[in-house]
Formats: C-alpha cells, sequence, structure tokens
C-alpha cells in the first residue's frame, strides 16, 4: 500500500565523509507545535521527543538523540534506533522545519510556551478511550470525508455506544474496520499484533488484477513483446529491455527497498547507478515506454529523480499541501502548498518520446511519479486505466492498546491546481488490459496501443 511511510517521521541528512566538521548547532529548545498533522515536539539537552495530538490526547512517540558530530549552523541532526532527524531553523525564531527522509516537503513547526493540557495526563488503555483517539484522529486530519460522501459525525453516533469498559479487542477492531472500511482509501488501515488482525483500505475495481493475474502478465511481456532479456536493478525493482523498433521498456514495480543497506541515501545512490547504466545508450532509443501498471508507491524524490533524467528543462511536479483545521465542521483549511521541481539532470537520460503505462494498481508514489511526468515536454501520453487515487503520506498513529493505524491529511496538486484524490489520474488513451481473454491469448493490450503510439 502506501509505502512512503514518512510520518513515522524516519528523517535523515547526508554529509559526505570528508566534510569539514563546523561547530555544533544551537539546540533551539522547547516546545514546537506542528502546523497540520497533529504533531509536538519537546527539544531540550536531553534530545528530542515527539507526541502525536488530538484535542482529547497526547501520546508519546518516538525520541531522539542530537548528534553533535553532524549537527552545524541552522541545522540539528538527530538519531533513533539507526534513524536520523534533520531539524532546520528558519529565519524566524518562532519556527523551525521537520524533514523526514525519503518525502517531498517538510513539516513546519511553530513555538509554543507550553504543551496542551492534554500532555499533563497520560492516556487510559479502555476501549471507550482507544475509540475516542481513533474517531478523533480522524475527524481532525482526514481531509476526504466529503469526497467520499461520509458524515463521520453519523458514524460516531452509530459506533460509539457499541463500546463500552467489556467491548473485547476483536470487537473494537471489528468496529474500527467498519468505521473506516466504506472510505475505500488505500491509505486508511489498521494494525493490531495482540491478536494478529490487519486491515488495509482499498477503492476496489472491476479491471483489478490478483497476484496469479500479475504474474501471468509479467510472463507475456517477457516472452511475447520483449526481445531478448529483460534485464532488472536494484533488487528487481526496476526492469529495463528492449521492445520491437528499439522502443526501450522500463518497469518500476515500487519507489522502495532498493538497496539492502539501510537509508534513503542508500535507495537513491542504487537508483542512481541504475539509471546511468539504463540510460548509457539512450541515443539508440526510438521511444520509451515506462510501465507502472503494478507499482505499490514508497519514496516521491525516487520518482522526482526519474523524472530529472527525462527531461532538459526545470518545471513544477507538483505542490503539496496538508489539512491544517482540527474543526470538521468548519471549511477545509491546508498548509501553505510546498512546490517540487523537476530538475534537469546533467547524469545519462532519455529526452525523447514517452508513453506511460497506469492504472488501478498504480498507488501512492507511483501515482505521485505519474503526476511529475504531467509538466514534462514532450508530453508524456498515459495509456491505460485510472490510478488508484491515493497521493498522501501516510500519516502513522498510535492507540494506547498498542495498535497502531494510518490515514491521509495531504493533497497533491498539480501545476494548474487540480488534484486527483479518489478518482485517480485518468489516462488519455484508455485501454483495458489484461483481461481474462487477454491472458489466455498472451495478449497486452495497452501495451500494444503504447507501441503504436510511438511509432506513429
Amino acid at each position: 500500500m502506501k509505502l512512503k511511510l514518512s510520518l513515522l517521521l524516519w528523517l535523515f541528512f547526508w554529509f559526505p565523509a570528508n566534510r569539514p566538521q563546523a561547530s555544533p548547532a544551537l539546540l533551539p529548545e522547547g516546545w514546537w507545535l506542528s502546523e497540520g498533522y497533529g504533531l509536538l515536539a519537546e527539544l531540550d539537552t536531553g534530545g528530542l521527543r515527539m507526541y502525536q495530538l488530538t484535542s482529547v490526547s497526547c501520546i508519546p512517540s518516538w525520541t531522539g538523540t542530537q548528534d553533535k558530530r553532524l549537527s552545524s549552523g541552522s541545522m540539528t541532526v538527530f538519531v533513533s534506533d539507526r534513524e536520523t532527524f534533520k531539524i532546520i531553523r528558519a529565519s524566524n525564531p518562532n519556527f523551525l522545519r521537520l524533514h523526514s527522509d525519503g518525502t517531498a516537503s517538510d513539516i513546519v513547526l511553530h513555538h509554543i510556551s507550553k504543551p496542551p493540557e492534554t500532555c499533563g495526563r497520560s492516556p487510559i488503555n479502555t476501549p471507550q478511550e482507544n475509540y475516542g483517539i481513533f474517531w478523533q484522529t480522524f475527524a481532525e486530519q482526514y481531509p476526504f470525508f466529503h469526497l467520499h460522501h461520509m458524515d463521520w459525525r453519523a458514524v460516531d453516533q452509530k459506533f460509539r455506544p457499541m463500546v463500552t469498559a467489556t467491548t473485547g479487542p476483536d470487537q473494537l477492531f471489528q468496529i474500527f474496520r467498519q468505521m473506516i472500511e466504506p472510505l475505500k482509501d488505500a491509505h486508511t488501515g489498521l494494525e493490531a499484533e495482540d491478536i494478529k488482525a490487519q486491515f488495509d483500505g482499498w477503492r476496489e475495481d472491476p479491471n483489478d488484477l490478483q497476484e496469479k493475474d500479475w504474474k501471468a502478465a509479467v510472463s507475456v511481456i517477457e516472452s511475447k513483446y520483449i526481445g531478448g532479456s529483460i534485464k532488472p536493478f536494484c533488487k528487481g525493482r526496476l526492469q529495463f529491455g528492449l521492445l520491437r523498433g528499439a522502443i526501450g521498456y522500463l518497469r518500476i514495480t515500487t519507489f522502495y527497498d532498493y538497496a539492502d543497506e539501510r537509508g534513503f541515501t542508500n535507495q537513491l545512490q542504487c537508483l542512481q547507478h541504475s539509471l546511468d547504466t539504463i540510460f548509457g545508450g539512450a541515443e539508440k532509443l526510438s521511444g520509451l515506454i515506462i510501465d507502472v501498471r503494478l507499482n505499490k508507491g514508497g519514496d516521491d524524490p525516487l520518482g522526482i529523480e526519474i523524472a530529472s533524467r527525462l527531461t532538459d528543462k526545470r518545471y513544477l511536479a507538483y505542490t503539496k499541501s496538508a489539512r491544517n483545521s482540527t474543526d470538521m465542521d468548519a471549511p477545509l483549511r491546508l498548509t501553505e502548498g510546498q512546490p517540487t521541481w523537476v530538475e534537469p539532470s546533467g547524469r545519462p537520460g532519455f529526452k525523447g518520446k514517452i508513453t506511460l503505462l497506469i492504472g488501478p494498481d498504480t498507488v501512492s508514489a507511483g501515482e505521485t511519479f505519474t503526476m511529475a511526468l504531467m509538466g514534462r515536454e514532450p508530453r508524456v501520453v498515459r495509456v491505460g486505466q485510472n490510478t488508484q487515487g491515493v497521493f498522501s503520506d501516510v500519516l502513522n498513529r498510535s492507540l494506547p492498546n498498542g495498535w497502531r493505524f494510518h490515514l491521509p491529511n495531504e493533497i497533491y496538486f498539480t501545476a494548474d491546481g487540480k488534484a486527483f484524490d479518489g478518482t485517480g489520474i485518468p489516462p488519455d488513451i484508455h485501454v483495458r488490459f489484461f483481461s481474462a481473454v487477454d491472458l489466455q491469448i498472451g495478449r497486452d493490450s495497452a501495451l500494444e496501443s503504447a507501441m503504436q503510439r510511438l511509432e506513429n
């Protein structure tokens, strides 16, 4: 599912090994409240402590220790569980920026004199308390109730009376699931390890393929359309081969898990070296087909890196905002949009004609990558079906009983202000692919259409 996993706030900053060490930064101590996201940061000489907030709760999240070797100037670096966190001071001393490894934007923090009153008490592990935090988090952070035609207060009126002091874990899990399942949102989900239960939302599509169907589809592509072998890169997450007429075929199945070593830098370096090889002979290609029809998402910046190899002109990929109003009865208010730009890369790339294969299993970072190619010139033609329709980084939350759940709280906009949450990004050329008949006769209708588009 949405595997950007950014808002667990696994953050990092990279420094070359031979960089001279500057003097440690002064720690911006105190309490810092996020704009949107429902986060509270406590900074002092003891380190960094993060809390998950709603108007009824304050739950400790994670802690980090300052790394004075890496901290310098306006930046303070923290490490925790082999992860690295970066906090950047702004020109205004009352604001900080928190950057997360693998995300395309920062979280803005502003200074407050004291923590909210809810932080003065520890959450109580009762069914009613767990329900209250679960419902309130969606009420304050989820931006798409209107889009999905859901009355969240009516949901509360239905389910809250069902939760009592004697409600068991299995029953409570099913109540939570029934509350959010109608959203059909692939970025909503719930995990309860103690009862070995998990649920992830999904917008069903009549053309969704099961795992066995995708295996058959991959076999069709590689046996019928690829000339020679298809070469894997980055643990097989990328594959490249040649189609007829010297058309390149680049399949991308995820934007994560590119390298065995942890950390975003290692993932990015694997991608960069792989793209150098893939595009090393790009001048011989008559066109390029990029296939993200089965893409499980991941880190947005990895998609931006690929887009940077496909252009010789700087352009806006998208602008990203988060919900910034906790009153669900008030008009939706968003944080100031943060733009992401595609900058032309000086490393090997391809600047010719491109078609992009998309569908309902194009999810999350696969969709932001699709959006990032919409401003490219020459224009990238999309072939296939609508994408899944989930773009936000996942906002991860925990409950007093140890359960974890997640939801989206951000909206991505194109350069002309369009968003595609719920409906997904539509294709320019609609082609249903890998029907039962197509799989039986060994045909990829969408790939054939994309090749014809390039050849013509």
